[in-house]
């Protein structure tokens, strides 16, 4: 058996758990158009300026780029991956 151990749980830096809020506000003020089309979008992660969005349905493979346009708009320089 492992002997007793405190886990201890690293905290985001406030601006970085700010920026993630928001990135999480933009995509749900785009559940109107996602829900049109069948589809569906989270942030999956956020770190080192970096956004991962899971986007399920049409939406996923479509040029419009709305998502990631919305969330660029606020930040233009995150980068935002779309899996």
């Amino acid at each position: 058996m492992l002997p007793h151990v405190k886990m201890v749980f690293m905290e985001k830096p406030s601006a970085e758990k700010a920026t993630e809020e928001k990135i999480k506000e933009i995509i749900d003020s785009l559940q109107c158009v996602l829900t049109k089309h069948d589809s569906c979008a989270e942030l999956i992660e956020f770190k080192d300026n970096t956004a991962v969005i899971f986007c399920g349905g049409l939406c996923k493979n479509c040029d419009n780029r709305c998502i990631e346009e919305a969330i660029k708009g606020r930040f233009p320089d995150l980068e935002v991956i779309i899996s």
